[in-house]
C-alpha cells in the first residue's frame, strides 16, 4: 500500500492540487500551486492570491459546484468559464515539494460561501479536515510557524 492509499487520498479527484510552500514570514507564506490541468505551477505570493487561484480552479473545472455567487462592489460581466483537460496525472503533482512545506488538499464542497474538505500535511503524513477556507488556512499557518524563513 503506498503512502497516499494508507491517508484516504482521493487521488483521481478532479480538484485535488498541491500547495508547495517555499517561504514562509510572520503568517505569510509564498509558493506554488499544482494541478493536473497545467504543466507549468501557478505561483502565489500571499495568502489572498492562493485562495483566489484555487477558487478560479473550482470555477473552471465547475467542481465542486458553488452554492453561492460571489458578490463584488464592481459590477463586471461573468467571464465565460474555460473547459481545461487534464494533462498530467494527479500522481505527478503530489510528487512536487515546498522549500518549506507541502499539502495537497481536496475541496470536498463549496457551501455557505466558504469551502469545506481535507488537507493533508505531506512531510509528516497529517490529514486534517476543514470546514471553512479560514479554518484551512489556519492549519497550513499552524504547520508554518514552525518553520519561520
Amino acid at each position: 500500500m503506498n503512502k497516499e492509499e494508507g491517508l484516504n487520498i482521493n487521488i483521481s479527484a478532479p480538484n485535488l492540487i498541491s500547495v508547495c510552500v517555499d517561504t514562509s514570514d510572520r503568517g505569510e507564506f509564498s509558493g506554488r500551486l499544482y494541478q493536473c490541468y497545467s504543466e507549468e505551477p501557478w505561483c502565489f505570493e500571499n495568502v489572498v492570491q492562493l485562495l483566489h487561484l484555487m477558487d478560479k480552479l473550482y470555477d473552471c473545472i465547475s467542481y465542486p459546484q458553488a452554492s453561492t455567487e460571489s458578490r463584488s462592489f464592481i459590477k463586471r460581466d461573468k467571464e465565460p468559464i474555460l473547459k481545461l483537460q487534464k494533462k498530467i496525472p494527479q500522481e505527478t503533482i503530489l510528487k512536487q515539494k515546498g522549500i518549506v512545506a507541502t499539502f495537497a488538499i481536496y475541496v470536498q464542497y463549496r457551501q455557505n460561501a466558504t469551502w469545506q474538505g481535507d488537507v493533508l500535511w505531506m512531510e509528516r503524513g497529517i490529514k486534517q479536515h476543514f470546514y471553512s477556507a479560514l479554518e484551512l488556512i489556519k492549519l497550513i499557518d499552524s504547520v508554518l510557524g514552525e518553520y519561520e524563513i
